[in-house]
């Protein structure tokens, strides 16, 4: 279902401006009415609430559904005509040929384009560990050619990073952030519709596990498209939706909730994105992720994942409750991080490196979750003044072992969050501060900008505190920004 494209001129306003009941100027992708006023401009795309709708039967009985929001609806730029189309189709004919297609043969040539940027580029970016079973292309591409809700949404992300290519008073830089708008809008208007299904079937209990699949793996790929924009907080959004269709999935077909690769990677999309909402959203401890039973093949990292949500979770606890930690809990993590990161070595004899340098760029990754998910933990479960010697010597190693990767680029996506650690222990330390900055600067250069801006702009405020003071980020960070919407990630 696409938008309606007979709409009135003020259907195509943005919300803020028609609640204004000013002409809004249109302007992609925020108007230039909102702005000037310093409001945040929502956009033009359709907008999808997960709070608006309240289940009336079934296990979920009061728990929040989406719904689509009627005022936010809106007619969509057409597709641009990409530059020299007839050139840019024979340049990519070849290496489209490893790129699986649908059925379709009557596929555009602009399609073909972003599915090429897609699988070449951005399916890297997303990944933790790039490779050629990297889930982002043996499963998402395939989706896609499958599902035209799932397609709209890569396209609409694979356009959005396109356009960052260009400068930003480049024409096609403009052209292929009103596509990415379009298709984000044809996304979202398509799960609207999927979602309303899932909700008409008895009790949620007679879901189709394929349509499930589409709608879980459009709204991952929303929120990377939100994220990528980072105008808002709005992909936090999605990842509430993501939950609620895997509580619904649960509910249908709970024996078959990891029943194959796409169940699988769906479900640690989701959790590993929820574990670092959660290191910022300071939920009370039963809004914090479940621990979930991972596979190592299929989710790189995943024990220090796992460590760091339930380190997540006891900080919470401390704060809301009154809850004790035990004092062998140090020792045992320590031990558990310790055996993860062995894993981790033995699993790097497995994975398919191009290279030797690859491999070892891997270890250094390794290393430095390693050491930032100890430093995250004495942070969380220990006031000792007797570990700041052992904090900062794992501070020196992170940005060690991140030189090393920002260097050659690899794994660059991985570093914001042991980055940020790491930048938490330079209070008083202008030189290490700088050093953090610099290899921030070189994963955004790298990579997308998202949410870092922001996490680098706290840094800088925490460092500027008094040394004296004793307030982790944790405390200040809480007490700075309840609500806070910023990904460390």
């Amino acid at each position: 279902m696409s938008p309606d494209r007979r709409s009135t001129t003020a259907d195509k306003d943005c919300p803020k401006c028609k609640s204004r009941r000013i002409n809004c100027d249109r302007t992609a992708p925020e108007c230039k009415k909102c702005t000037s006023r310093g409001f945040k401009c929502p956009g033009y795309g359709l907008i999808l609430k997960w709070g608006q709708g309240v289940a009336s039967r079934g296990l979920l009985t009061g728990s929040e559904l989406p719904v689509r929001d009627a005022t936010c609806r809106s007619s969509v730029p057409p597709e641009p005509s990409p530059v020299n189309e007839s050139s840019q189709t024979a340049k990519l004919e070849q290496s489209l040929s490893v790129i699986p297609h649908g059925p379709n043969p009557n596929i555009n040539p602009m399609t073909l384009q972003l599915m090429h940027h897609f699988h070449h580029v951005v399916s890297g970016k997303l990944a933790w560990v790039d490779g050629p079973t990297n889930p982002w292309r043996q499963v998402i591409i395939p989706l896609a050619w499958s599902s035209a809700t799932v397609l709209s949404a890569v396209l609409s992300l694979s356009s959005e990073d396109l356009a960052a290519k260009f400068s930003q008073d480049h024409p096609r830089r403009h052209q292929l952030q009103r596509l990415s708008l379009r298709l984000r809008s044809e996304a979202l208007t398509s799960l609207a519709s999927q979602i309303s299904q899932m909700r008409q079937d008895d009790s949620l209990t007679n879901l189709n596990p394929i349509q499930t699949q589409y709608a879980l793996a459009s709204t991952l790929i929303l929120y990377n498209v939100e994220l990528l924009g980072a105008q808002s907080g709005q992909w936090r959004v999605h990842l509430q939706g993501a939950r609620t269709i895997l509580q619904w999935k649960e509910q249908s077909f709970p024996r078959t909730a990891l029943s194959d690769e796409i169940d699988s990677f769906l479900l640690y999309e989701q959790y590993f994105a929820s574990v670092f909402a959660g290191l910022t959203s300071f939920d009370t401890p039963h809004e914090t992720e479940k621990d979930i039973q991972l596979i190592d093949d299929t989710a790189v990292l995943s024990d220090f994942i796992n460590i760091m949500n339930r380190l997540t979770r006891i900080e919470r606890l401390q704060y809301n409750q009154s809850y004790d930690v035990d004092p062998a809990l140090l020792g045992i993590l320590t031990h558990e991080l310790d055996e993860a990161k062995n894993r981790m070595v033995q699993l790097s004899e497995i994975f398919q490196f191009q290279t030797e340098d690859a491999k070892q760029s891997f270890l250094h990754l390794v290393n430095i979750f390693h050491d930032a998910s100890l430093i995250y933990m004495y942070r969380v479960l220990t006031n000792d003044p007797a570990v700041e010697e052992r904090l900062q010597l794992l501070r020196d190693a992170i940005l060690g072992h991140s030189h090393s990767l920002s260097q050659n680029g690899s794994f660059a996506n991985d570093l914001v969050w042991p980055l940020f650690i790491a930048g938490t222990e330079c209070r008083g330390d202008q030189e290490k501060q700088e050093i953090v900055v610099r290899e921030l600067e070189v994963v955004m250069r790298i990579s997308w900008n998202l949410d870092r801006r922001k996490v680098l702009s706290f840094l800088r405020e925490f460092w500027a505190l008094e040394r004296e003071g004793q307030v982790t980020w944790i405390q200040y960070m809480r007490e700075k920004a309840p609500g806070s919407t910023i990904m460390i990630l």
